[in-house]
């Protein structure tokens, strides 16, 4: 009766722990967790190729949680991932949906920077897509109908490449042309052979030149440091004199100014009509005067006629 009841006991608790070992099978296989204290963060990828619920997400390649939910956000699809409490991620860092193996899975990859501060997971972040092999393949089938025209074009040059070297009059020309240029190289050796003392003296001259410029413009700065205070007197003086020289011209402008308007004497001699009248009529009297002076000196000399009245 013992060894029965030892059995049924041995059983149940095989049984038991069988299930026990199911259920965290399935749990670990569903990332199921009993915890809850797991942290969602949003990524918006514009391509996800084939990213499912439930997938792996990994950090610097340890898994660290998975895929909760995947939703279309526009053009753009928004995915949340459910991380362990503990991962911190620093800003900075990459998301990255890639390829998980070779038959196909996805996973989403954060690689992580080294910054000391952390992001937000309040916050929706930004992700990458990294093409795998599938995306590869699908590009290469996208771009296979081109290959036979390309390969036809590459042969074409092949051929006419061909053709051109096969070419012996191009090869003659080659060939000449080579012979020239090494003509050419031992005529410009030979040159700068015999013309090497004149490249000397050239090179001397032009050092030389350059440091005579150099002695100039360090004595132009000697000079003008030496001569500051004096030229600096020179500077004012000459704006001084330039200020005196605007006071005369303002003076002058006021002269001119007073003689075309008549207020001053030379400007009533020139330009007032009454004084010029009699300044003419004047002149003329003179001149009448001078006439009839000189007629009486040619005929019978000066007569003067004079009457004197006594009162």
């Amino acid at each position: 009766m013992n060894e029965q009841r030892k059995t049924e006991l041995r059983v149940g608790v095989t049984v038991v722990l069988g299930i026990i070992l199911l259920v965290w099978v399935i749990g670990w296989a569903k990332n199921i967790s009993l915890s809850g204290t797991e942290n969602i963060i949003k990524v918006r990828f514009q391509n996800v190729s084939g990213l499912e619920v439930g997938d792996n997400v990994t950090m610097n390649g340890v898994r660290k949680g998975f895929v909760e939910a995947i939703s279309m956000d526009g053009s753009a699809v928004l995915v949340e991932i459910k991380l362990d409490n503990d991962v911190k991620i620093p800003k900075g860092s990459k998301f990255y949906v890639t390829m998980l193996d070779l038959m196909g899975g996805k996973k989403v990859e954060i690689k992580s920077s080294a910054a000391s501060e952390f992001i937000d997971i309040a916050e929706v972040q930004t992700g990458e897509f990294q093409y795998d092999v599938p995306e590869v393949m699908s590009f290469v089938g996208s771009v296979s109908g081109n290959i036979p025209l390309i390969l036809s074009r590459i042969d074409t040059a092949l051929v006419a490449l061909n053709s051109y070297l096969t070419d012996e009059m191009i090869k003659n020309d080659v060939k000449k042309g080579m012979r020239n240029l090494a003509e050419l190289a031992v005529d410009v050796r030979a040159l700068i052979a015999s013309q090497r003392d004149q490249i000397d003296l050239l090179v001397k001259n032009g050092i030389r030149l350059t440091q005579n410029a150099d002695s100039l413009t360090t004595s132009a700065s000697n000079f003008l440091r030496d001569n500051q205070d004096s030229i600096s007197a020179s500077i004012a003086s000459l704006n001084g004199l330039l200020k005196q020289s605007d006071k005369l011209i303002l003076k002058l402008d006021g002269i001119i100014d007073e003689t075309k308007g008549g207020k001053n004497n030379l400007g009533k001699l020139l330009y007032d009509e009454t004084a010029y009248n009699d300044l003419r009529s004047t002149l003329k009297d003179a001149k009448d005067l001078l006439d009839m002076v000189k007629k009486q000196l040619k005929n019978e000399g000066l007569n003067v006629r004079a009457r004197i009245e006594l009162f």
